[in-house]
């Protein structure tokens, strides 16, 4: 059975990831924190990525590098150690795929497309850095494309959109929205026209699955719903699922600078290539993630 390495097995991505695969494949889990291994076929090392001493002795069959710091606001107030976690640990976690000679995947972001000219977005669209948070993913995406063609390597870059579902982070803006509706008598956003593309968690979680088995070359894809729904129109859906009504007013403390009004992917080259596309509609999805946070 293979050994899959998975960094940031302890965040949101990255724990949907691990429980997924433990049944099938032998897991190696890198993260910051501290776990508890439940299953046989997984075993965790606390490590920090921008330790000097990082080294990987266990034999690993492929990598899937999730782990990174993804809050922008928290990024562009702390780029230093954002560029530490997100560039150098990718250029270290590169290091360890080319001495290996293993196939490694890289979790990037719809963020690198800054203002896209035209929706919905292709692979081809020019990428542009409108925070500190974007511009460490397009030079990680930079790095695995080097590392590539330098070396000979499977690298893929998957361009995740607006994840959301269960154990998403508190600056996820669905956990936001679903948190306000439960504990407060209104709801508090920045922008409430942008459009944005959602994507359920175990739809990111398959397209991983699938790019991970059948590896070939430097490859970049979109993984999105090909949808797009505004801020508005999430708290509207949220609030029907609650049934809460709550006031929703607009803090232009929370209103970003070069907002974007809208951000749809085309996901048509990973349906392509490996058969993916989107099952669960925004409606199951945040269905299911109300559900998980009735104890928010």
């Amino acid at each position: 059975m293979n050994k899959v390495l998975v960094t940031g097995s302890s965040g949101f991505l990255g724990s949907h990831l691990v429980n997924s695969l433990q049944n099938s494949q032998k897991i190696l889990g890198l993260s910051n924190n501290k776990q508890e291994t439940k299953s046989k076929n997984v075993s965790h090392k606390k490590i920090d990525l921008r330790a000097n001493n990082l080294t990987i002795r266990s034999k690993i069959s492929s990598i899937i590098h999730l782990a990174a710091l993804s809050d922008v606001k928290y990024c562009n107030d702390n780029p230093s150690i954002c560029f530490d976690v997100n560039v150098v640990g990718t250029k270290k976690m590169l290091e360890i795929c080319r001495k290996k000679d293993i196939d490694f995947i890289f979790a990037s972001t719809s963020h690198v497309y800054g203002k896209p000219k035209t929706n919905p977005i292709t692979e081809k669209e020019t990428t542009k850095a409108n925070s500190i948070y974007s511009t460490t993913k397009i030079i990680g995406e930079n790095l695995c494309e080097s590392y590539a063609k330098t070396y000979g390597l499977n690298i893929a870059v998957l361009r995740f959109f607006s994840l959301y579902g269960p154990k998403a982070p508190k600056h996820n803006v669905v956990y936001n929205i679903i948190n306000q509706y439960k504990n407060y008598s209104k709801v508090k956003m920045g922008n409430l026209k942008p459009k944005r593309d959602f994507l359920y968690i175990d739809d990111a979680i398959r397209a991983i699955k699938i790019v991970n088995d059948n590896q070939k070359g430097f490859q970049i894809f979109n993984v999105g719903s090909g949808k797009s729904f505004s801020i508005k129109m999430i708290c509207d859906k949220i609030e029907k699922i609650m049934r809460k009504k709550n006031t929703i007013e607009t803090d232009k403390n929370k209103i970003r600078k070069n907002d974007i009004l809208e951000i749809r992917s085309d996901y048509n080259k990973i349906r392509k290539n490996y058969h993916w596309e989107p099952k669960i509609s925004l409606d199951e999805g945040l269905t299911k993630t109300c559900g998980c946070y009735k104890k928010i």
